[in-house]
């Protein structure tokens, strides 16, 4: 689920909206399939309504569903990504391949951008890029080599690296296995699809 509605405020608009058209509780549920206790729980912010309980009641009150719930959205407490079930986004030049795990990107504002990167083969000077804030990476399997600037960091499972993201960077394996990272930036949708890019929306079964 990605925002919640404010309830409180959900069940004011839908009472003042009622009262608008000088409707009785009872004169509502009488043109749909309601009950007092539903509406009036409803209208005092203590009921959660389905998306369809909302149409219906839009009808009856002759608006649309948009003018009850716009502006009402607060952000989630908390989301959850189950293991391998990140939105992925796959880059390749037929050299190097890089899929791109997005772990929290149904937070919007967010301030921080995890990801998991998935890396085959070497890297494609093409891909450096720089950003506005920094970056933590942490090696989960396999080896490693970070172009960073004019420097090679060579870094194995369970080796970290926390750096400025504004030198232009570069990641690949160090061998011929694949490597898993965990990559944390500081900044908005800090790991752009470069030119080129495939992105495959949507989640993706677990890798065997």
């Amino acid at each position: 689920m990605n925002n919640a509605l404010n309830l409180a405020d959900l069940g004011r608009r839908i009472r003042a909206a009622r009262m608008a058209r000088r409707l009785t509780l009872e004169e509502v549920v009488s043109r749909a399939d309601f009950t007092v206790s539903w509406l009036s729980k409803l209208e005092n912010g203590l009921l959660a309504p389905s998306l369809e309980g909302l149409v219906k009641l839009a009808e009856v009150l002759e608006c649309g569903v948009d003018v009850l719930v716009e502006g009402l959205s607060v952000p989630p407490r908390h989301v959850v990504v189950k293991h391998g079930h990140g939105r992925l986004v796959s880059v390749g030049d037929g050299k190097s391949s890089l899929d791109v795990e997005h772990l929290a990107d149904q937070w919007r504002g967010r301030t921080m951008d995890p990801t998991i990167l998935h890396i085959a083969g070497s890297v494609n000077r093409n891909g450096r890029e720089s950003r506005d804030g920094q970056r933590f990476l942490l090696v989960l399997d396999g080896e490693v080599k970070l172009e960073y600037g004019d420097e090679w960091i060579v870094l194995s499972k369970g080796d970290s690296i926390y750096f400025d993201a504004t030198i232009p960077h570069a990641i690949a394996t160090a061998g011929r296995t694949k490597a898993r990272v965990l990559s944390v930036a500081s900044e908005k949708n800090a790991f752009a699809v470069p030119t080129g890019g495939r992105a495959t929306g949507g989640t993706r079964k677990k890798r065997s």
